[in-house]
């Protein structure tokens, strides 16, 4: 988590809001760091075959992105459509029943 550093006036203090400290004290020993390493390494050489047979990081990352974005435009059009449908039966200004006797 970051916690922001203060400018050398406050003596490099770091602060962070109380409901993220259980996040600030956490302390990773050693094992995690040499196990963080490692995988970077292998992500290295997975990266180096995958560009060996031509594929590129930004046109996979364009791909998700749009389809990240064909989501939300979905997600906002259900959404737009039921708060109008729900608009329409609960909000009506001038409403009078039309019965015929």
């Amino acid at each position: 988590m970051f916690k922001y550093v203060l400018p050398f006036c406050y003596k490099g203090a770091r602060i962070g809001h109380r409901s993220l400290m259980r996040y600030y004290k956490q302390r990773f020993g050693s094992s995690r760091a040499v196990a963080v390493s490692k995988n970077k390494q292998a992500v290295g050489r997975v990266l180096q075959q995958y560009r060996a047979l031509g594929w590129t990081s930004s046109t996979g990352a364009a791909l998700a992105r749009e389809r990240d974005m064909q989501y939300l435009q979905r997600m906002k059009a259900k959404w737009m459509l039921k708060t109008g449908m729900q608009n329409n039966a609960t909000k009506q200004m001038h409403f009078r029943m039309q019965v015929r006797f």
